[in-house]
């Protein structure tokens, strides 16, 4: 087989951000009450509709420049209306409009800081809150959406509603497998994505990270491993995801394509890996070099990575004409292709040799002839 692996690298890729019905707005009532309310599309592993059941909100007066008119602010859901399936979101403690006239500006967030695993900062001078250091979890199935909204309203907006449109802050991504190989299969029971930046900090005003410069310590390898009594995914014409439901929310950022030659990755560089069993159709066990038929080991993909925040990237790995490198986690053959070198042969046919050669046959001892008689000693004439 040639030495190559196609990679469908976002040729699949669905650029998608927030739909435009993913809106939350303010309604006062008769006493200009501060709620929200959503209607949001149901979109697998994103935050929707279907499961916000809260979020957090911070709120500047315009008019008064040392503290928050309310910081953190935990509003949940409320009964549904009986008119649609819109709902509201109140706060146990209830805050109204300033009747002066001052505008509010909002920031609101899900999830939690703490559910997050870090911080939200208010900064009263510049009206402004930051998501401190904040690191994706190691484990995909652990990871969350981060999804903020900003906006301004005052008294005068109150019976009309405020719009506040979430978007999503970080990029999501999926990963596929297909084979059209006649002659392999394949197994996967796991998938990596590396190294990628994993840490940043978001400025809610700007909608903007500011990403960790420290690649000794905040570059990750994210994994999703299926549990040992789980099924592996079996490689057909038909890509197929690897990740059962849990794509992975990671940092928007760029990086570059790890090179097989850096065999231990120094450089830091990104790929993707899948934890695979190689096996020709007769059975015999191709990769991992020297494991059993249980053994299953990692096989990479070098990748440059771009990603942006609220968009999903689905990236298919073809399998029909190769499996990859071994990753550089691997203790031996790190780099190597794991298929390389399709098996050929070469022909060449040698022509006859001919030779001649005269054979006496020997006459019968025991039959006396006499060499002068013309008779025919068989009994011919």
């Amino acid at each position: 087989m040639k030495q190559k692996l196609f990679l469908a690298a976002m040729a699949a890729i669905a650029m998608t951000s927030c739909s435009n019905d993913e809106t939350l707005e303010i309604n006062t009532g008769t006493r200009q009450a501060i709620d929200f309310r959503t209607a949001m599309a149901t979109r697998a592993t994103e935050t929707t509709t279907a499961n916000l059941d809260k979020f957090y909100v911070t709120a500047f007066n315009e008019n008064k420049l040392n503290f928050p008119y309310f910081e953190n602010l935990e509003f949940k859901r409320t009964e549904a209306e009986e008119e649609g399936e819109s709902t509201y979101f109140t706060s146990e403690d209830r805050y109204y409009y300033p009747g002066d006239g001052s505008s509010l500006t909002f920031y609101a967030y899900a999830p939690s800081a703490t559910d997050l695993g870090t911080s939200v900062d208010t900064d009263n001078a510049n009206k402004n809150l930051t998501l401190k250091d904040f690191s994706p979890a190691k484990e995909i199935s652990e990871q969350v959406d981060f999804i903020t909204a900003n906006a301004t309203g005052s008294k005068e907006d109150a019976d009309a509603g405020v719009d506040l449109k979430f978007a999503h802050r970080l990029s999501q991504i999926e990963i596929k497998g297909k084979s059209e190989n006649t002659s392999y299969d394949f197994e996967v029971k796991g998938i990596r994505i590396g190294k990628v930046c994993s840490k940043g900090s978001f400025d809610f005003k700007n909608g903007t990270w500011e990403l960790s410069e420290d690649e000794d310590v905040d570059v990750a390898i994210y994994e999703k491993v299926y549990a040992d009594d789980a099924e592996p995914t079996k490689l057909s014409a038909e890509a197929t995801s690897f990740m059962a439901g849990d794509n992975a929310m990671l940092l928007p950022q760029r990086l570059d394509a790890w090179q097989p030659q850096d065999l231990d990755n120094t450089n830091k560089k990104a790929y993707l890996s899948v934890l695979v069993r190689v096996t020709t159709k007769a059975g015999a066990l191709v990769y991992p070099f020297n494991g059993d038929e249980r053994d299953y080991a990692w096989a990479a993909i070098p990748v440059g990575i771009e990603w942006e925040a609220g968009k999903k990237y689905v990236y298919t790995l073809d399998f029909t004409t190769g499996a990859g490198f071994v990753d550089p986690t691997e203790d031996e053959n790190k780099g190597e292709s794991v298929i390389t070198g399709e098996i050929k042969f070469t022909v060449d046919v040698e022509a006859w040799s001919e030779s001649e050669e005269e054979v006496e046959v020997p006459r019968d001892p025991n039959l006396d002839i006499d060499e002068e008689d013309v008779d025919d000693p068989f009994g011919g004439e």
